[in-house]
């Protein structure tokens, strides 16, 4: 049978797979000593940047031509979301967040060819640059590789997981300390519990938001 799909190419506005946020982060922190009593403190901080980066840059694609890099968006940030490209309330992270996850279910040229409400995306159009950015960050096939993929799918899972419970229109307010760390402990074994058990290392994020209520407002 031939193949009725385009294979997957990542597209040039996407960053670079040589840099994660997650190491972005480390290299911003690396100069900061010693490590118990400044930089680990941080950690819990950048999980949440770089979840919020990875769901919020399809926004900032509307308005720019490029993606910023993970470095770029830390450097202008300035304590809380002042843009609608940094999906500032739950509502926003959790609708952003399904539509990462979707683009996780199938390969991502067939994703880009079929997926979303229209039966596909048309190239350099809105829709077609936030569905090839979530592909290219969350897939396991779409550029990063399994571990990089799934490291981001952990952050999303995480950054939801620690918001306190309040009006889905309203700023969300995250877990901090000993009970945000309880609950980032709390999902990366659950990841790991849905590896062990044989689950795919890219199907993490869609199955744990299978288990949150739709939002409603």
């Amino acid at each position: 049978m031939v193949n009725q799909y385009e294979d997957w190419v990542r597209p040039s506005f996407l960053p670079p797979t040589e840099w994660t946020p997650e190491e972005e982060w480390d290299r911003i922190t690396g100069r900061q000593a010693p490590y118990w009593e400044a930089r680990a403190p941080m950690q819990q901080l950048g999980q949440r940047l770089s979840a919020r980066y990875l769901l919020g840059t399809p926004d900032y694609l509307r308005q720019q031509a490029g993606a910023p890099s993970f470095e770029d968006y830390v450097g202008g940030f300035i304590g809380e979301a002042t843009n609608p490209w940094e999906a500032q309330s739950y509502s926003d992270l959790l609708t952003r967040a399904r539509s990462a996850a979707e683009a996780t279910r199938m390969d991502p040229g067939k994703y880009m060819a079929t997926g979303g409400p229209a039966g596909g995306f048309v190239p350099d159009t809105d829709p077609w640059r936030e569905a090839a950015w979530y592909a290219g960050m969350f897939n396991p096939a779409g550029g990063l590789g399994a571990r990089a993929a799934a490291a981001n799918q952990l952050d999303i899972a995480t950054l939801l997981a620690q918001q306190r419970q309040v009006p889905l229109t309203g700023a969300p307010t995250a877990y901090g300390g000993q009970m945000g760390r309880a609950i980032a402990a709390a999902m990366q074994n659950m990841q790991r519990y849905q590896q062990d058990i044989g689950q795919p290392q890219g199907s993490f994020l869609d199955w744990y938001l299978s288990r949150i209520p739709e939002a409603t407002t």
